[in-house]
């Protein structure tokens, strides 16, 4: 009897091993069967943009909640398909079915939350009023469309060159009434007056009696003759009277 229970032990641990061996070999088979969780996630960021951007907007990030660890779905043999089971919104917090139609068919839900960004300008450092704004002035960011973005100038070209009506702090998005044209004239300077057409023109000395943009109207002095007429501002500094 000993001996039989030891030639058992013997066979035991054979049978041990063995088992074992075949334990690891079916593991990994199972392992290279089954769904890579990054695929899904995958599935659920394209279906999620494309979504969005079906309802026009751009710019579209898409963050997924992760999913289990623990999850374990047999490897699908054919595309991953999607579907929203929702109504037609597509920012905020949405659920994304990914269903496997394949061999092993399944289904899963995954939760998400679609963002659209807005580019919009906005200044690179603080700056003082009076400042005519340049390209270096401006750094790009990206804004949540949730944001309220009303009344935002988003176009750089509307802001380069215009000047500050009041002093910005850094990272301070623009709107139409903290801009204005810069002055080419300021109230007593000495200007050009030029009058005539036609090739025929006269220069004459003149005294400005306030600010003025360029295209604006303004009032100067005719420093010959003493009298006060109104011209228009040219980007030069000049000013074109009648």
């Amino acid at each position: 009897m000993t001996i039989f229970w030891h030639s058992i032990r013997l066979l035991g641990l054979c049978i041990t091993t063995y088992i074992v061996a075949i334990s690891a070999v079916s593991a990994a088979s199972n392992v290279d069967a089954i769904q890579p969780l990054e695929s899904i996630t995958n599935a659920v960021i394209d279906a999620g943009k494309n979504r969005a951007k079906k309802q026009g907007y751009s710019n579209v990030e898409v963050e997924v909640r992760p999913l289990d660890s623990r999850l374990r779905l047999p490897l699908c043999d054919k595309p991953l398909s999607t579907f929203s089971p929702q109504g037609d919104d597509s920012l905020g917090a949405i659920s994304v079915g990914v269903r496997c139609s394949g061999e092993k068919p399944w289904t899963i839900y995954a939760r998400a939350h679609i963002s659209a960004y807005k580019a919009i300008p906005v200044l690179a450092r603080p700056l003082p009023r009076h400042t005519v704004i340049t390209q270096d002035d401006l750094d790009i960011i990206k804004q949540p469309l949730q944001v309220s973005s009303q009344g935002i100038i988003d176009n750089p070209d509307q802001i380069i060159g215009m000047e500050l009506t009041r002093a910005l702090n850094a990272g301070s998005p623009l709107r139409p009434n903290q801009l204005r044209p810069p002055k080419v004239i300021t109230r007593g300077q000495q200007v050009v007056l030029i009058s005539g057409s036609n090739g025929l023109k006269v220069r004459m000395q003149g005294k400005a009696m306030k600010d003025a943009a360029a295209g604006e109207r303004v009032k100067v002095t005719n420093l010959s003759s003493g009298m006060k007429i109104e011209g228009i501002a040219n980007s030069d500094g000049t000013v074109s009277v009648p």
